[in-house]
């Protein structure tokens, strides 16, 4: 009962992330794809905290395909980096598009397992969800590190 507790804790603290996340690419110069690559996993990450039965098919079949397409995207995302020399990941929109990406990759992996028997237990998911808001958190509200942030980004929230 706990670990199904924390299984459903951690996909609404994700749900809310990526949902910010959704909402804050109306800025971004290309917001329908990356709207597209956070909100597959926000109606992902609510479907499982709300479904008493988490391994619904069509629920596990959209998390795979986006998975799939999120590991493409990120591959070609890589590619670019690469023959663009980028050295650091944040400075670039890249970058910082490869990092939502994996993050998404992630959160996904873990989703399609099943929550008690799985190779993630519940607790593992619970501090994975909660790292990217602290970290997020701190990127857009420490003073330090508003000025770095593009001007489609700032503002946002």
């Amino acid at each position: 009962m706990v670990q199904q507790t924390l299984w459903r804790a951690a996909n609404l603290v994700f749900a809310a992330f990526f949902g910010l996340a959704t909402y804050v690419q109306k800025n971004d110069p290309d917001p329908e794809l990356w709207m597209v690559a956070y909100g597959v996993p926000t109606v992902v990450c609510l479907t499982t905290a709300m479904s008493e039965n988490s391994e619904k098919r069509p629920v596990q079949a959209l998390a795979g395909a986006h998975l799939l397409a999120c590991v493409a995207a990120a591959g070609k995302l890589v590619s670019d980096m690469t023959s663009l020399q980028l050295a650091h990941l944040l400075d670039s929109e890249e970058g910082r598009e490869l990092g939502g990406l994996l993050l998404v990759i992630a959160w996904l992996l873990i989703t399609t397992q099943k929550p008690t028997t799985g190779v993630w237990s519940p607790w593992l998911a619970v501090v994975v969800s909660v790292v990217p808001v602290v970290l997020w958190g701190y990127y857009h509200f420490y003073s330090g590190l508003v000025p770095l942030q593009p001007e489609h980004c700032q503002g946002a929230i």
